[in-house]
């Protein structure tokens, strides 16, 4: 049976200088419910220095709503990421979130440089996580249970998993671009993954990787991050105060510095 996506080109949109002057060219890959709109600030500013920075829109998502098949799973996600990736030669990955988990996945197969930014570990969410969302929100996820998507609902729901200190603007913006995830997806982040059968397996990397680490982060602890950032053999760096949607609350530009930092070690 064919996926959902088999026969669909990657949506990539590309911001920096022309291919042949760029000092390397980036792959950016969003998290569920979000879309490539997500990195703007971020992206704009990364092109400036010089680097070709390429969004991918998943399906479905940002510019591009429409209603997923129920069956949609992170694999095809992340199956078309590898397709983008591949596309663009030998990029420099960069996920954030479920986004994080695609470029698990992609290093399962090619070796490629990559920075994690709070991404869904590859053995998926917390028990603990799960519980706590399933308590504060049961009617929806008691409809993702029964196949239905699962949508961020209000500005108190995206404050509270994704955001810390965003002023109400900028909640209510960013809740308008927010599409709901397939119930499949939803349930493979909070369950499926968890299963012998859909574990990434850990392979050695030559390529140098960091993830980085949201000190309050309504989905990911900072001690699985480091776990999951030893088993990767990446570099792990912890912002204490950040929430999930980290670059988006951070003033001092943290994480565009370590993004910087991370590009010119590579050369």
């Amino acid at each position: 049976m064919a996926r959902p996506f088999e026969s669909m080109r990657p949506a990539l949109t590309r911001l920096g200088p022309p291919l042949e002057t760029a000092r390397r060219e980036l792959l950016f890959i969003h998290g569920a419910w979000g879309g490539a709109w997500v990195w703007d600030g971020l992206a704009q500013d990364l092109a400036a220095e010089g680097y070709g920075v390429n969004l991918i829109e998943q399906p479905g998502h940002g510019q591009d709503r429409w209603d997923l098949p129920s069956l949609t799973s992170v694999n095809d996600y992340a199956d078309l990421s590898r397709r983008a990736a591949a596309s663009l030669g030998r990029p420099v990955l960069v996920g954030h979130s479920l986004g994080g988990y695609q470029v698990q996945k992609i290093w399962q197969t090619v070796d490629l440089p990559g920075v994690l930014l709070a991404p869904l570990p590859g053995w998926g969410l917390p028990w603990l996580r799960f519980l706590c969302l399933s308590l504060r929100y049961p009617l929806q996820m008691s409809k993702t249970m029964v196949g239905l998507p699962l949508a961020i609902k209000n500005a108190a729901m995206a404050r509270r998993l994704f955001f810390r200190d965003l002023d109400e603007a900028a909640v209510a913006d960013h809740l308008a671009h927010l599409v709901p995830e397939p119930a499949l997806v939803c349930l493979q982040m909070a369950l499926f993954l968890h299963l012998p059968g859909m574990r990434l397996k850990r392979r050695k990397a030559k390529q140098p990787r960091l993830l980085v680490a949201a000190g309050k982060d309504y989905f990911f602890p900072p001690g699985v991050q480091k776990t999951l950032a030893d088993k990767l053999g990446a570099d792990y760096e912890l912002l204490e105060n950040a929430p999930h949607d980290l670059w988006l609350e951070d003033p001092q530009g943290r994480v565009k510095a370590l993004l910087l930092d991370f590009l010119r070690k590579l050369g």
